[in-house]
This record gives structure tokens, C-alpha cells and sequence, in this order.
């Protein structure tokens, strides 16, 4: 049985595709990338935390290597880059989050993506049964739509998952000004980084986050 299919079999209540299927075509899409060099680096110099889920906006390890260019020049069409990087344990749905821009994703290992379309929303609220998963096999680089809502991902086995992350230089910074509190402002969480957050989310919600995601807390199972 293929991990895809073992996913599927313990994951009965969420749609579960694979990046290579037409079902990920509205959210995203499969780019042919090199990205070997910046995986070698975060399996030798990027040690996985404690238990927990990290993301750091600008990884100076990856953006010192020779590939930065590249990634500027192929993946961001010359544009603003910054190569940043999600990692750790994470099974959970929790949040989404969109930007005005795409998003490019190396999986540096096996991982699972929850996905869900911007057009969905209403007023801000989504309901989790627009949620499905996509499984992105390692050395697997994907956009992500800027109109596809999407966080941190989910492991596929105990040693946790990397997600190198591709985006215009300063989002997901702080923000410099207080956050707006009426229309999609209800949603800013970050620079270029509108988030929604389930009701499970408490402490979040607590600090401002907008509690939009309704519905189960998806629990991504792989063994």
C-alpha cells in the first residue's frame, strides 16, 4: 500500500489527493526545480525542534547558498525573494492563511498539505469541510495560488516534516501599525498574511486572530 493510500484508509473524513492530481490543479501546481542543495542543507545544518513547529521567515543557511539565485530569478521571476522555512511536528489543522501573492513550497521531506479556496469564504468564515489534503512527496517544489488558503503542513510519520517556503521579501514580518478591525483588516495577522483561525485556537483568538474556520479541527492520522 502506497503512503497515499495509507493516508486515504486512516483519514476517512478528509478528501485526500496527491500534488500530481487534477484535484490540486485549482490551488496550486508541480513546478520541475532543482532544489537539492537547499534540502542537503536543511537536513545537515537546520536540527528539527523540540516536539514543536517552527517557521522563520529568511533561513540564513538557505538563503547563503548559490541556489538563492536561482530561486529569485526561476521561481520569483527576478522579483523579491526571501527563502524561509516550516518545520517540525504538526498534525493539526488549526489555522489558514492566505497572501497577495503565491507561495513556493519545497517539500525537503514527505509531507501533507490542507488546502482550502479563498472563494470559499464568506464574510471571513470558512467551513472545514472545504478543507482537502494533499500529500507532497520530498524534492517535490509546488505554488501555491495566492488564492489558496494553506498553513503550517502535517507529518507523515514520527520524524516530523521540513517545508522550504518561497515568498516576496518581509511577509509574514510584524506588523508596524495597529491591526484594522473592520472588512478583510479583521483578518491581518502579519505583512501580507491574512489568517483565519479555529475555534480551538484560543490563545490566538485571545491575541486578535479572527476565529473564521468552523467546523472539525482536522487531525491529519498516519499510523
Amino acid at each position: 500500500m502506497s503512503k497515499l493510500e495509507t493516508l486515504r484508509k486512516l483519514n476517512p473524513n478528509l478528501p485526500f489527493f496527491s500534488v500530481e492530481d487534477p484535484e490540486f490543479r485549482p490551488f496550486g501546481r508541480v513546478i520541475d526545480f532543482d532544489a537539492a542543495s537547499l534540502i542537503e542543507t536543511c537536513e545537515k545544518e537546520i536540527p528539527m525542534p523540540d516536539g514543536t513547529c517552527e517557521y522563520v521567515t529568511d533561513a540564513p543557511a538557505l538563503e547563503a547558498l548559490p541556489a538563492f539565485q536561482k530561486v529569485k530569478d526561476s521561481l520569483r521571476g527576478e522579483g523579491s525573494c526571501q527563502i524561509g522555512l516550516c518545520w517540525g511536528y504538526n498534525q493539526m489543522l488549526n489555522c489558514l492563511e492566505y497572501h497577495r501573492s503565491s507561495e513556493h513550497n519545497i517539500a525537503a521531506t514527505d509531507m501533507v498539505l490542507l488546502l482550502a479556496a479563498q472563494q470559499d469564504m464568506e464574510d471571513g468564515v470558512l467551513p472545514a469541510g472545504k478543507v482537502k489534503a494533499f500529500y507532497c512527496p520530498k524534492g517535490t517544489t509546488i505554488e501555491v495560488y495566492a488564492t489558496t488558503l494553506h498553513y503550517a503542513p502535517c507529518q507523515v510519520d514520527e520524524n516530523g516534516f521540513r517545508s522550504i517556503v518561497v515568498l516576496p521579501r518581509g511577509t509574514n514580518k510584524d506588523l508596524t501599525q495597529p491591526r484594522p478591525t473592520e472588512g478583510d483588516g479583521r483578518l491581518l495577522w502579519a505583512v501580507d498574511k491574512w489568517l483565519i483561525a479555529h475555534d480551538d485556537m484560543t490563545d490566538m483568538i485571545a491575541d486578535g486572530a479572527f476565529p473564521g474556520l468552523k467546523g472539525e479541527n482536522f487531525c491529519v492520522q498516519y499510523k
